[in-house]
């Protein structure tokens, strides 16, 4: 007896407070309410994305493993097997009256029987979730991107350590992913006061979520809306050709345009075809549609082509003409003859220009508008020969119009492309030691666009603005504004001083001057004889690109109105010939639409 008392007296009295406090911690618990993700806007204001409550079904795994009839109707409800279901189940490290999501976005019908027969399913509960729903469809698939639940693996990381739990969806791809931290909300969380058994009894605390934060676009959503129609129906229409002096069509399994605006470098458009609807991840993607997206044979359309590396062809000769001029390798007053062969590196290794029989005495501004490759070799091998290539002088300039980099747009999975020189060849090629050398064939190849060169629509149209701009090179970008709950403004991006390159403004006049003749008189002139160029001057350049084992890529980079220009368009086509049949009627369109010109 006298042992017994003095156990009482210690637990109730000396460590009766600690064990107070445990109790009290342990009949109160709390779970967090999840926060709508904020709208996507286009620079209009037009409502892209928005989040909706969706219902979704959620368990206690502590109770559901330990009930076998509830999980079979789980599995049947759900369509879900039961070893997954087990296995989630069973992953889920998660505190008593913490919930684990097993579906999203039900149906009415499982909605109704979850709710009506919840006294036989212990440990479901129907909740609201906040799921993405789009205003426009799949318009802007590849800029807006995608959500999805967050993994094992992303809640291990830095970035998702705070505030994040299983069950939580996040952005993906696109805007969606890169503007993570201003599109989500911050969580609610609900107190519980629970019985001994865990049961809820009454709500202590309850604290409401607060919505993410809204993010307007520099995009136009008509535009895109033209642009991606346009670029549809113009490689359909260029698939039923047939390639010349062959009875096989055109593949053209894809293409991108970019439209910027010619000052700011906000985009306005961005198009990659084939494209596909975001709607489809919406509460989690069936496994025949992620197939279908990563099957070959649909050409990947989860694929930005915009942000891609390819082979530019002759819309790299902007480059190229700027790196001759500068180096004083040519002049306004220097002509070099085109025959149509090339034979500046011995004999037995000529090289042909597009025109076999030639272009005749070609300066700077006819070359340009003619696009002469012989004219284009030459200034390619003398660039080379300059103090033996010691500081690779095309690489230089292609480095300063920002090939090889990226160009830092806020959009995920950016392609830096390729600018080879010495040290790319050596290493690429260091199993095969005779290709390791680089010689003075490989900078007159990437003097056309040739060789290993490989760049993107989206740095294509950063280089044409540096152009534009007489040598200010802005960063493209999507991001406009960022606004809070009341619609205030929160943050405007994209408004940095872009940097001087201190570029010659007389060079750039003259590459202007071919490029005006490109669209007037020369390669592209064909495509523009209706489109009412006194008035609104274009620049273009067009660009073929060979590869090896395929079709011709096609080009078209233009700018307009010459003298104040407002857009900035580049157009890129795979496997669909020259650049001047396939590429250039697609911006000679865009333009259309843009100047209003309609029928006229």
């Amino acid at each position: 007896m006298a042992g017994l008392m003095v156990r009482l007296y210690f637990l109730q009295v000396m460590s009766g407070e600690i064990y107070a406090q445990e109790a009290q911690e342990s009949i109160l618990r709390s779970k967090s309410v999840p926060a709508p993700r904020g709208n996507i806007y286009d620079r209009n204001g037009k409502l892209l994305v928005k989040s909706i409550p969706m219902p979704a079904v959620a368990v206690d795994p502590r109770i559901v493993l330990e009930n076998e009839e509830v999980i079979d109707i789980l599995c049947s409800k759900l369509g879900l097997f039961k070893s997954d279901l087990y296995n989630k189940l069973n992953k889920s490290n998660i505190t008593y009256l913490e919930r684990v999501i097993l579906k999203q976005n039900i149906d009415y019908g499982t909605l109704i029987y979850f709710k009506e027969n919840s006294s036989k399913l212990p440990g479901v509960e129907i909740v609201d979730i906040f799921l993405r729903e789009y205003e426009y469809g799949g318009l802007a698939a590849h800029i807006l991107g995608y959500t999805g639940e967050i993994d094992e693996e992303k809640l291990k990381s830095s970035q998702y350590s705070v505030g994040y739990e299983g069950g939580d969806q996040i952005g993906l791809s696109g805007i969606e992913a890169v503007y993570e931290q201003v599109l989500k909300g911050n969580k609610g969380k609900v107190t519980y006061e629970v019985d001994p058994i865990g049961k809820p009894k009454s709500i202590i605390e309850e604290i409401p979520y607060t919505p993410g934060n809204d993010m307007y676009l520099t995009i136009d959503i008509d535009l895109q809306k033209e642009v991606e129609e346009i670029l549809a129906s113009s490689i359909f229409e260029i698939r039923q050709q047939k390639v010349p002096d062959s009875d096989e069509n055109y593949k053209v399994p894809g293409g991108a345009v970019v439209v910027l605006d010619a000052k700011s470098c906000e985009i306005l458009s961005m198009a990659s075809y084939p494209t596909y609807d975001p709607s489809i991840f919406t509460g989690g993607i069936s496994s025949y549609d992620w197939a279908f997206l990563n099957d070959p044979k649909n050409e990947f359309p989860l694929n930005n082509r915009a942000v891609m590396g390819y082979p530019p062809g002759s819309v790299f000769k902007l480059v190229t003409a700027y790196s001759g001029l500068a180096e004083e390798v040519v002049n306004k007053g220097r002509y070099i003859t085109c025959r149509g062969i090339w034979t500046g590196l011995g004999d037995d290794y000529p090289k042909w220009c597009w025109a076999k029989s030639g272009h005749g005495a070609m300066n700077i501004i006819s070359a340009i508008q003619n696009s002469c490759d012989i004219y284009f070799y030459e200034v390619g091998y003398e660039l080379f020969a300059k103090n033996n290539n010691s500081e690779e002088l095309l690489q230089k300039y292609a480095g300063l119009f920002g090939f090889g980099s990226i160009t830092g747009v806020d959009l995920p999975y950016e392609d830096p492309g390729v600018v080879p020189d010495k040290e790319w060849k050596k290493e690429y090629f260091k199993e095969q030691k005779d290709n390791t050398v680089w010689f003075p064939g490989d900078t007159v190849n990437m003097a056309i666009g040739q060789g290993d060169l490989l760049t993107t629509p989206l740095q294509m149209a950063e280089a044409y603005s540096i152009l534009v701009n007489r040598g200010l090179k802005n960063t493209p970008h999507l991001g406009l504004e960022v606004r809070g709950e009341e619609g205030e403004v929160i943050a405007k991006l994209g408004e940095n001083k872009p940097p001087d390159l201190d570029l010659n403004f007389d060079y750039m006049e003259l590459i202007e001057q071919g490029m005006e003749k490109v669209v007037s008189q020369g390669t592209a002139a064909g495509r523009f004889l209706g489109f009412p160029l006194k008035e609104i001057p274009v620049a273009g350049k067009t660009g073929t690109a060979e590869v090896i084992g395929k079709q011709d890529y096609g080009w078209f980079v233009t700018y307009a109105p010459i003298g104040n220009p407002q857009y900035i368009i580049v157009v890129m086509l795979e496997q669909s010939g020259g650049g001047s049949r396939s590429a250039a009627p697609i911006a000679e369109k865009i333009y259309e639409y843009l100047f209003d010109l309609g029928d006229e």
